[in-house]
């Protein structure tokens, strides 16, 4: 109610979201270079649609957005490169709008077929992210392997090692870094230091190796700089 509202005070025909949705979606925008006003309107339409969909997403968003940002800039990649990732951690799930609320909110583990449903939200994103146009192309090319897995056992296309983008491979370490912290309703969360270890054991069979160490890398020192602002 409060996006309807602020939308309709501040001149109509425009997409707002509120609260944490807000944040992080100026927090992205912000990084856009100037030119890229359209881009900036398809970002904030598309985060909408997720929104509405699935409204547990705008803090995981939050997170995967610092986190592969992080983790990019460890590995040294260009800006454009940065801008991407950012974008793809922002909308990895935008699929997910055409997963049904019964799978997509299902409070147990999912069937075999439900979950040959909920397997098809990469290439839903990509398709999404295509018709969209413009950047949204490349990005879709990220989107789309964020499942795929270093040894080739991932979906939807089997790719292996460099043959899967670099940003999908960072915000599949990523992904599952923040997923394995957060608690469902058929198992516990894992400690942080658990799904380090984690991360760990499945480096150069489920992850790139040189991902993971950079996340690693990237997740100690914001953990390092938090401790030094709360000791000031």
């Amino acid at each position: 109610d409060n996006a309807m509202y602020f939308a309709k005070h501040t001149g109509r025909n425009r997409v707002c979201l509120a609260g944490e949705e807000m944040a992080v979606m100026q927090e992205v925008l912000a990084k856009t270079g100037d030119g890229q006003m359209s881009e900036g309107i398809a970002v904030q339409a598309l985060g909408a649609a997720a929104h509405v969909h699935d409204r547990g997403t705008s803090i995981h968003a939050r997170r995967m957005v610092h986190l592969a940002e992080a983790t990019a800039r460890t590995l040294g990649r260009p800006a454009e490169e940065l801008h991407l990732i950012r974008l793809a951690a922002l909308l990895h799930d935008i699929g997910k709008i055409g997963i049904p609320d019964a799978i997509l909110n299902k409070p147990g583990p999912l069937s075999e077929e439900e979950w040959a449903v909920m397997s098809r939200h990469p290439e839903i994103g990509r398709q999404v992210l295509v018709q969209t146009g413009g950047i949204f192309v490349l990005l879709s090319r990220i989107v789309v392997a964020h499942h795929e897995r270093w040894d080739g056992d991932g979906y939807p296309y089997g790719l292996a090692q460099e043959a899967i983008p670099l940003g999908a491979r960072i915000l599949s370490v990523v992904d599952s870094y923040d997923a394995m912290l957060s608690e469902r309703p058929y198992r516990e969360a894992m400690s942080g230091a658990e799904a380090r270890a984690e991360l760990e054991r499945c480096a150069g069979s489920q992850f790139d190796p040189q991902v993971v160490e950079a996340f690693l890398q990237a997740l100690a020192a914001q953990e390092q700089q938090a401790e030094h602002g709360q000791g000031e």
